[in-house]
């Protein structure tokens, strides 16, 4: 082979290599993405909550806070809870443990 023609080779190859990854760089990430979890209706928003305990139907507390799952409480008596379900201004919370408040104090 001429060494023209391993020039002209090497040139194609650089060039394709370029045009190749700024075609890859700016093609639209959507194409790539993975499936997206859908929206969740927003919800509607009460002027008080009624926190229940999920195991005895306990009421907890009143709160005039909007309540949402994940959010955690402590009753009145030292106990720690997790909201896990939402129903219009009804709030279901699981018990996650005893909490003692003595080893917080100085």
């Amino acid at each position: 082979m001429s060494k023209k023609f391993l020039i002209k080779l090497v040139c194609f190859l650089v060039l394709a290599a370029v045009a190749t990854a700024g075609v890859l760089h700016y093609l639209p990430l959507s194409l790539f993405s993975t499936q997206q979890k859908p929206e969740q209706a927003p919800q509607k928003m009460y002027d008080h909550y009624i926190i229940h305990d999920e195991a005895t139907n306990e009421v907890l507390m009143y709160v005039p806070l909007v309540v949402s799952v994940g959010d955690e409480l402590i009753s009145d008596k030292n106990k720690r809870y997790k909201i896990v379900k939402v129903e219009e201004n009804q709030a279901y919370a699981r018990f996650v443990e005893d909490l003692n408040l003595e080893l917080y104090q100085k």
